[in-house]
């Protein structure tokens, strides 16, 4: 096991599966409670903010852009950013949901 992490694939890979665990982990808390549903943007932020970091791993490891140029490497990261930020920011000015008696 040890000599199979060695590799940074595999490690990459590992850490990927921790973070979808973790995402999965967050989401479980889907019926909340009406005294909870205020912190239903948060925790949804914080799994849209796992994904993108799952995403840079991925632009990193999984398509060679950690041995690309330095500004390949920046042009990523600031695309990254720029929409991570803008799907956050357009997410929390969104319409809160009313809880239904259904």
């Amino acid at each position: 096991m040890i000599r199979l992490l060695a590799k940074p694939v595999s490690a990459v890979w590992l850490l990927l599966m921790l973070a979808t665990g973790l995402s999965w982990w967050l989401g479980l808390d889907q019926g909340m409670s009406s005294d909870q549903q205020s912190d239903y943007r948060y925790i949804s932020s914080g799994l849209i903010i796992i994904a993108f970091i799952k995403v840079r791993i991925v632009i990193r490891y999984f398509m060679e852009v950690r041995e690309a140029p330095l500004a390949l490497k920046l042009i990523c990261d600031a695309w990254l950013v720029l929409v991570s930020s803008a799907i956050i920011y357009l997410y929390c000015l969104g319409p809160v949901p009313v809880a239904t008696g259904g």
